[in-house]
């Protein structure tokens, strides 16, 4: 395999643990792109502000991506509706550092608006890595807000059915 010109890490928000290692191996008007070391042409043009066709296997697809953020983009193709995160590999390497080391007293943040759909935790509980906290639906979506470190509940500061603004409280994790 040829060395790729450039490579990415792309995670659905659905399935954060499932990670797709994206490879541009040529870049031309048809590319040559490696998803987890399989090959595909990929022949692409842009048809509005969002609107992209993406032909693949002589197969036409429309697809609507807009930015939703720092690195996280909307994608529609049909009725189907995924947010994805496309980061670089050093972007990668910084994140599973940060991840691996947290520890100690963690405040537990809402990443985007939304609504808390139901917490799972009270003050008190004890948590494990990778516990579910609560569910925020946030652009129609249902995203599950995990532990990052094993701990206890201290505080709590929301309520199923309250609404939360970026970077708003959630609780308190130690």
């Amino acid at each position: 395999m040829t060395k790729p010109l450039a490579t990415y890490f792309a995670t659905i928000q659905d399935m954060p643990e499932t990670e797709y290692k994206v490879e541009i191996l040529e870049d031309g008007p048809v590319k040559k792109v490696a998803v987890n070391g399989k090959i595909y042409e990929v022949d692409y043009n842009l048809g509005g502000d969002t609107i992209h066709s993406i032909i693949m296997d002589h197969q036409s697809h429309g697809v609507q991506i807009s930015n939703a953020g720092h690195s996280v983009y909307d994608v529609q193709h049909k009725q189907d509706y995924f947010q994805v995160q496309v980061i670089n590999e050093l972007m990668r390497m910084r994140r599973s550092h940060t991840q691996s080391v947290a520890a100690g007293r963690q405040i537990i943040m809402a990443q985007m608006p939304g609504v808390i759909l139901k917490v799972y935790v009270n003050p008190g509980d004890e948590v494990q890595v990778g516990t579910p906290l609560c569910v925020l639906v946030a652009m129609k979506m249902e995203n599950e807000i995990k532990s990052p470190i094993n701990g206890i509940v201290k505080e709590v500061y929301i309520r199923d059915e309250d609404k939360v603004a970026v970077n708003e409280k959630m609780m308190v994790i130690e």
